[in-house]
């Protein structure tokens, strides 16, 4: 078959009465119709069938491939991730040998990496020897061929050259979890589980407007799931659902608040001695003494309702995000009513509520330090000081906010205001405590450990950063311009110079702002330019498995491929968004003036998408021009016409071939001013999380109070005795590359599995490694006893069954092993317990996690250590043989 045959009509025709005679075969013979008939209906059905790649998605096999696919005849039955695209290569090129060109790679350094399933290839080695192909990737087979002369697959060429970087992808940020949760908490959904006895009571009476039932629902569908064993035993809803009723029964019993924070005489314990808490004796001495009231867990920092009794609800958000080392608590509170930390000797009483617990036996509370691995040491020092020069550089540069006066070309008499905004508050360094609850059950046993679901209180600034309300910031500037103009000052500073203007400070001082006197007003001017920039198309037509290539265009010839070292026009897209739509960079040369806050808006009318929200980390891409580049200011804006119709010749084209969009047509206007520029400095502060806000709808944070501290969930890996599995563990974590934590946008093709799979993180996130100051337990026992250590890990699901697994989750569970042995490491005890699962992808937002695909993480690494390759190729034919991949899917 020649190339481009698959491009033609005949071959169109051909497949589309395929298709028909297909269908018809399910047909009885009196629904058979005559030949004129049939065409006419394959030829309709030729148009269905490519109309429905209008709408592909890239990280989807294509419809007709996914059919061939889904037949049970199919070596690849079941997959949803294959290598299904072909790069045709030049009859009289040259042997594709083996050397060091690589091409885009993630973090992991794997060789083969591409954005979407359309970024991988099977070609060629040797043109002239049929069947002797190698799987590889575009941007690696885009630089082989350039460099060899090769240039014969335009359209290859050309989505290589449009693929995206590999970049890390965060993880749904906690911040915006707590900030849920805390709406959550404001409407009411909680009181029940408050540790205020009169918030308990009055929800009791029916003073809370939602149902049982809605409280209910609201648990089962939060944010987040009751945390899981990384062992895979799982702990049932209906338990804790359970403990959450008992504990709104026992609410009368006594008046005293059960959180350790809220209270004093909470963080006391009873003089009650308890065989079931294998306590032979408990002293009466405050277990934790009363915060100093500049920490965050001070008493009066919890506003009503806050704080709730510890793990009672599912509401909890969970924290996957990563924490850099220098910020783990150096001490940590561990409140153990049931007494877990020794083990063997805790409390059976699971459904007990804490409430309970803490009332009639008094809370136990023990004080843990931070240990870290040399290695950690060094890498937390290397972390703060990095972070503390970024902050200072920070601090050093005046970060500005510009305001066009209009859109509209033309002169204006109004001026570029520039405000110079406060500094921002430094971010935290250092966290030196936070407390942590451990729930009664374990969740999971493993033959060296137990692991328990726990609930971790942390002060808030480590996941939210202050902020400066734009709303405010605006009002501020308008009352400062205001104020100007009825003083009779605006127009003198409008003016032009004739001297050295000087810079006051406006906001919030009692100073006069810089004048200069001068006979003739400055008039400022606007030029917009307007570029456009047309469709970006490309089509496929797809005889079946293999047989799909790309036919990009920049205009309606599609056969003119763009060139991919083609320059971007000034302004274009990808530009804008770095700003959120619009790019500012305003150079002043004529008034130095006075300071605001981070927003450019202009008239919605005129430019509908010119609105520009910065928050904290966007300044530095809106504000702060060199001081030496003045008088000149540009705003982009991009406009969408994506919803344009398509002139009729195109629509007769479709017939032919239909195409799928890449880049939707779309004007950019640049809008260009030069003139006076008016400083002011806004009065406006930055605000933490936990300080009083502002009544706009537009601000970053609610009106209501909230506490200094945040409660996250994670899971407590706790050590059976003489046993160092655990230290071992820790000190892994804090040894292992940083790709092994990351999330990468994209897949890999891991030798010897020939298929794409995902490139998500490879372990938990690793949250501290905590010994106890007193491990003999001497404050709480007359006889010396064990304390376990605590390593404090992500939640990240529970065990899989390699029988309940699909091809492609098979596949990615055995690329995780694969991946670390890529790195050099030896997991040396590989099970299917050690493999652990869950419901959608950190990256996503909860509420969109059931409606995707699972994730998977590699755990316990006790035993796992630096190896050689004979070892790992060993441990790599056990996970195959647990998964049954490869030969031992036979």
């Amino acid at each position: 078959m020649k190339r481009g045959f698959l491009n033609t009509h005949k071959a169109k025709q051909r497949v589309a009465e395929a298709i028909d005679e297909e269908s018809n075969k399910k047909q009885s013979p009196k629904q058979s119709k005559n030949k004129d008939e049939k065409k006419e209906c394959s030829d309709s059905g030729m148009r269905a069938e490519y109309a429905d790649l209008n709408t592909i998605d890239p990280h989807k096999l294509p419809k007709i491939v996914q059919e061939q696919v889904d037949d049970e005849n199919c070596v690849g039955h079941g997959k949803n991730r294959i290598v299904f695209r072909f790069w045709p290569r030049d009859p009289k090129g040259d042997i594709i040998k083996p050397s060091p060109l690589r091409g885009k790679e993630a973090g992991n350094g794997i060789d083969l990496w591409g954005a979407t399933l359309y970024d991988f290839y099977r070609v060629l080695r040797a043109p002239d020897v049929k069947n002797y192909l190698t799987i590889s990737t575009g941007s690696r087979l885009a630089k082989w061929m350039r460099q060899h002369g090769e240039l014969i697959a335009d359209n290859e060429l050309y989505w290589a050259d449009k693929e995206e970087d590999p970049k890390e992808v965060p993880v749904v940020d906690i911040g915006e979890l707590i900030r849920c949760y805390d709406v959550r908490v404001t409407s009411g959904i909680l009181n029940q589980f408050s540790s205020r006895e009169e918030i308990r009571e009055k929800e009791k009476t029916g003073g809370s407007a939602f149902s049982d039932c809605d409280l209910k629902k609201a648990a089962d569908e939060g944010d987040s799931t009751h945390p899981v064993d990384d062992q895979g035993d799982d702990i049932g809803g209906s338990e804790q659902k359970e403990e959450a009723a008992l504990a709104t029964d026992v609410c009368s019993e006594d008046d005293s608040t059960t959180n350790g924070q809220l209270d004093a005489s909470m963080l006391e314990t009873e003089d009650k001695a308890s065989s079931e808490d294998g306590a032979d004796h408990l002293t009466v001495e405050p277990a934790v003494p009363l915060p100093n009231i500049d920490s965050p867990f001070h008493p009066d920092h919890y506003p009503s309702p806050y704080p709730f009794i510890p793990c009672s609800h599912n509401e909890t958000p969970i924290l996957q995000q990563r924490i850099p080392l220098h910020l783990l608590p150096q001490k940590l509170h561990v409140h153990d009513p049931w007494n877990k930390l020794t083990i063997d000797k805790s409390a059976s009483d699971h459904k007990t509520p804490w409430h309970s617990k803490v009332t009639n036996r008094g809370d136990i509370v023990r004080t843990y330090s931070l240990s870290l691995a040399p290695e950690g040491k060094e890498a937390a020092s290397k972390a703060q000081k990095l972070a503390e020069m970024a902050e200072d550089e920070a601090a050093k540069k005046e970060s500005v906010l510009h305001i066009f006066p209009t859109v509209k070309e033309g002169p204006t008499e109004e001026p570029l205001i520039e405000v110079i905004l406060p500094v921002r508050p430094q971010k935290r360094m250092q966290v030196e405590e936070a407390h942590l609850y451990l729930s009664p059950r374990a969740v999971g046993f493993g033959n060296h450990s137990v692991v328990h679901s726990v609930e971790w209180e942390l002060p808030r600034d480590i996941f939210m950063e202050a902020r400066l309300c734009e709303a405010c910031v605006e009002e501020d500037v308008r009352e400062q311009v205001q104020k100007l103009k009825g003083e009779g000052k605006w127009e003198t500073l409008l003016k032009g110079p004739t001297e050295e203007p000087e810079e006051t400070m406006q906001g919030g001082s009692e100073g006069e702002p810089s004048q200069a006197s001068g006979p003739k007003r400055t008039t400022g001017h606007v030029t917009i330019e307007e570029h456009q920039f047309a469709e970006v198309t490309a089509s496929y037509v797809l005889q079946g498995y293999g047989d799909t290539e790309p036919d990009g265009e920049k205009s309606s010839d599609a056969n003119d491929a763009p060139s991919s070292n083609g320059d971007s026009p000034v302004g274009t897209a990808s530009d804008a968004a770095k700003t959120g739509g619009a790019e500012t960079d305003v150079q002043m040369d004529a008034v130095d003036g006075q300071d605001l806050e981070p927003v450019a808006k202009v008239d919605q009318e005129e430019a509908p998408n010119a609105d520009m929200e910065v928050d904290d980390d966007q300044l530095c891409a809106l504000g702060s021009a060199p001081k030496e580049d003045k008088g000149k200011g540009e705003m982009e804006q991009e406009q969408d016409n994506g919803g344009k119709e398509k002139d009729s010749e195109q629509s007769e084209d479709c017939s032919e071939e239909e195409r799928f969009t890449l880049e939707p047509p779309r004007v950019v206007r640049i809008a260009t001013y030069s003139g006076p520029v008016l400083r002011i400095h806004t009065s406006v502060k930055w605000r933490s999380p936990s300080e009083e806000q502002c009544n706009h709808k537009k601000s970053s944070f609610g009106s209501e109070p909230i506490p200094r501290t945040a409660v996250v969930g994670v899971i407590a890996k706790l050590s059976i005795e003489d046993d160092c599995h655990l230290a071992r563990e820790a000190i892994n974590y804090q040894s292992f590359p940083d790709h092994f934590f990351q999330h990468w946008n994209g897949y890999n093709v891991i030798s010897p599995i020939q298929d794409p799979v995902p490139v998500g993180a490879l372990c938990p996130q690793f949250y501290g490694y905590y010994t106890p100051d007193d491990p003999t337990d001497s404050r709480f026992s007359r006889q010396p006893r064990y304390l376990s250590p605590i390593l404090l890990l992500e939640h990240c699901g529970r065990e899989i069954d390699p029988n309940g697994l699909s091809q492609d989750d098979k596949q990615e569970c055995a690329s995780l092993v694969l991946r670390f042995h890529h790195a050099g490491w030896l997991h040396d005890s590989f099970a299917a317990r050690n493999i652990v699962w869950q419901q959608g992808k950190p990256t996503e937002w909860p509420i969109d996690r059931p409606h995707s695909g699972k994730s998977f993480r590699l755990i316990d690494f006790g035993r796992s250590k630096k190896s050689e390759r004979a070892a790992m190729m060993t441990e790599g034919e056990i996970a195959f043989r647990l998964l049954r991949l490869l030969h031992h899917a036979l």
